[in-house]
């Protein structure tokens, strides 16, 4: 069967990332329905007339809407994507699980503004048996899953310590970060948050330690934004080292060896490098909605992984301004 979908909102994730030279993969959403055999992109949606028409032209796609309301009464998708500014994530949303027919929302990050929200969608998806899958990409990555087998095969041995830099925002790219952590290293069971680079803004980037459930520790450090953009992940094994670079372009693994400098020690020695680990992951993320659409499974990052992440994010932003450790779950 061919699932028809629909884009709301026609800018970088959606359709304006396919206009930079430097950008070799597909990486936007309309891209990922066309290079899909299993859906048809049937309308795209923005406010804008201005990019709406641009998005459409590129496409060739003749049905534009300016009202999503009106788009999904008139033409019905099977499958609707939200790639809008972060406000408006929830109301759309709402009114989509609420108002439509449809089998799938695919959102992007961060599932809503509040953490009583994302309950919210994620309690509505569930009542009504609408998939909610959102856009922590790198759960869709082979690179990733591959990764993610390894460590839980125990191949590094016992996770000791986590470790990662990151910018922009603590619910914006924090939430990948910490979405990462609980997908390739467990849940984290509690988290102090830290204002130690104090940006301006709602979202400012803090730094965080968690406690991951099998005891390990993990550290994230914020950076300034304004100087450069960073996400980088380092798990320590105690058979094995692995560094997530490049925002998860590259990954290097370390194995355990004789050291090349001191007779009877032991060091890390470069072992592996895995490359282009963040190609065509939005395409593999459609090709994991159609297949639970088909099968009822739950997709590789569902709403309560999107809901799970805010949570943690709400939790430290909430340690920073009073100073306490937060509980998961409490």
């Amino acid at each position: 069967m061919v699932y028809r979908a629909a884009v709301i909102g026609c800018g970088k994730i959606g359709s304006e990332f396919s206009d930079d030279p430097k950008v070799k993969d597909i990486y936007t959403h309309i891209e990922a329905y066309r290079a899909c055999p299993d859906t048809e992109l049937v309308a795209v949606c923005d406010i804008d007339r201005k990019k709406l028409d641009s998005c459409g032209n590129k496409w060739s796609i003749q049905l534009r809407y300016t009202d999503y309301r009106k788009m999904i009464d008139e033409i019905n998708p099977d499958i609707i994507s939200i790639c809008t500014p972060d406000p408006t994530h929830y109301p759309i949303i709402r009114s989509i699980l609420e108002s439509s027919d449809i089998k799938a929302v695919f959102a992007e990050k961060p599932l809503a503004g509040t953490v009583h929200e994302a309950e919210e969608l994620v309690r509505v998806a569930r009542q009504k048996q609408i998939l909610l899958a959102v856009n922590y990409s790198r759960r869709y990555s082979t690179c990733f899953i591959q990764l993610k087998k390894a460590l839980q095969s125990g191949s590094f041995g016992g996770v000791q310590a986590v470790s990662g830099y990151y910018t922009k925002g603590t619910l914006n790219n924090g939430t990948h970060w910490i979405d990462l952590a609980r997908f390739l290293v467990g849940e984290i069971v509690n988290v102090h948050g830290y204002d130690v680079i104090r940006e301006d803004g709602t979202d400012p980037s803090l730094d965080l330690r968690m406690e991951f459930a099998h005891g390990a520790v993990g550290y994230l450090h914020a950076c300034d934004a304004t100087k450069f953009s960073i996400f980088e992940m380092d798990i320590i094994g105690s058979r094995a080292r692995v560094c997530i670079r490049d925002s998860g372009h590259s990954v290097e693994i370390y194995s355990v060896g004789e050291s090349t400098y001191y007779s009877g020690y032991k060091s890390l020695i470069h072992d592996t490098v895995y490359a282009h680990c963040m190609n065509d992951m939005i395409v593999h993320a459609v090709e994991d909605i159609t297949e639970c659409i088909r099968t009822g499974k739950t997709p590789r990052c569902s709403g309560e992984d999107g809901l799970k992440a805010m949570t943690i994010a709400s939790m430290a932003r909430e340690s920073a301004a009073s100073n306490l450790v937060r509980i998961a779950g409490r």
